[in-house]
C-alpha cells in the first residue's frame, strides 16, 4: 500500500509533535484528537478478538458469539466485522 501525501504529512507532523513518545501514547493522542476512525478501531478489535479465540481452538461461530457478549453488541455486528469490512487489515 502506498501512502498518500496526506498520510505522509500526518506521519511527519506526529513525529515532530511527539518525538520520543511511545506508540501507545501517540495513538491515544490521535484518538482524542478525532483523527482515528472509531468504526475501524471497533472492527479491528472485534476481528482480533475472534481470531485470537479461534487460534486458541474455539470454533469460529462460538468465538463470534463470545465476541458479541464481550463487546455488548449483536452477533450480526460481529459477523459484519468478520466478513463485510474486508479492507481492515490486522497484519
Amino acid at each position: 500500500m502506498t501512502l498518500t501525501i496526506y498520510e505522509k504529512r500526518l506521519i511527519g507532523w506526529v513525529e515532530g509533535m511527539y518525538p520520543g513518545r511511545g506508540a501507545g501514547e501517540v495513538a491515544e493522542r490521535l484518538i482524542r484528537m478525532g483523527v482515528v476512525d472509531a468504526v475501524r478501531c471497533k472492527v479491528l478489535v472485534v476481528r482480533e478478538y475472534v481470531d485470537g479465540l479461534v487460534g486458541q481452538g474455539a470454533g469460529k461461530v462460538d468465538a463470534m458469539y463470545r465476541a458479541a457478549e464481550r463487546f455488548c453488541c449483536s452477533y450480526e455486528y460481529v459477523r459484519k466485522c468478520m466478513y463485510y469490512y474486508r479492507e481492515v487489515n490486522l497484519k
